[in-house]
This record gives C-alpha cells, structure tokens and sequence, in this order.
C-alpha cells in the first residue's frame, strides 16, 4: 500500500513543487509621461472592451534609453456602490533598441477608469518574454506610477 501511495504522490505532487527561481538581473527603468489614446469600444463611455494604446520614452538606471509602447483592454468595471477600480489586462513591449525588447502582459487596476494607475501604489505583473539579449525572459515587472504622471519599473528577470 505504502509503494502506490509514493507512486501516486510522485505522479501527482510533482507538477505542484516549484523550483527556486534565481535572480540573474535588475533593470530599473524611469519612464516619462504616457502618450495615451481612448477606443471607446461598445457601449459609449467606461465599458468592457475598451481599449488604451500608449507609448513614453524611459531611461533606465544605467542610462539606456528606449520606448515602451503597449494597450490595455478594459475586462472588467464597477457595477456595485463603492467599487472604485476598473481592471485591465496590458500587453507592454519595453525597446531597447535594435532587436532588444521585454514583453509584459498581466493585468492591472485603475482607479475609476482613469487612464493611469493610482498613484503611489505598485503594481506587478510578469515579464512574458523578450528578443534580442533578452531572449527567454522570465520574471515580473514592479511599476509605481510617481508624480506628474512619470513610473518606475523595476524588472527583475529570473534563470
């Protein structure tokens, strides 16, 4: 009995232990002010659908510069007294020139449908993939949106 029991744990527990994952890199970004564009798809004014296309300059710590352009697509919105967030799923591409690039998705939350984060409050979501030198990526992306509209990214990409 003991032997199907291990068996089965180590048919079935095994997808479940996650391997320690290594810290192979930091890159802090400092991002200018967005250049935002509403789609209001739908149902006129906040509704499910609706789309944000952005684009900012950003340096990063060491002085690198680039362009990071991406959309959010509105999932989801309040409906009830007292909800104050809209969620949003973010496809985001960070360029760093030539074929260097790190792709993010996830999803994020934005106080009464306004086009930008809460001030103040980070938000992470993972780093999905990359080009050129970063090819492979993996890891998540912090970002806090700062005054006067600028953000910090702080991306850490994992082995």
């Amino acid at each position: 009995m003991r032997s199907l029991l291990q068996a089965f744990l180590l048919i079935f527990a095994s997808p479940l232990v996650i391997a320690d994952a290594k810290v192979n890199q930091i890159i802090t970004i400092l991002q200018d002010v967005p250049v935002i564009t509403h789609v209001d798809v739908g149902t006129a004014g906040a509704s499910h659908g609706d789309l944000m296309a952005f684009e900012a300059p950003f340096e990063t710590e060491s002085g690198e510069k680039g362009i990071m352009s991406g959309f959010l697509l509105t999932v989801d919105i309040p409906v009830g007294q007292g909800e104050y967030f809209h969620d949003r799923v973010a496809q985001i591409v960070f360029e760093f020139g030539g074929v260097d690039t790190i792709a993010v998705g996830g999803k994020s939350v934005y106080p009464d449908g306004r086009a930008e984060m809460q001030a103040h409050v980070q938000q992470v979501r993972p780093v999905i993939g990359g080009t050129g030198r970063f090819i492979g990526a993996r890891g998540e992306i912090a970002t806090t949106r700062r005054d006067q509209g600028h953000y910090e990214h702080i991306i850490t990409l994992v082995d």
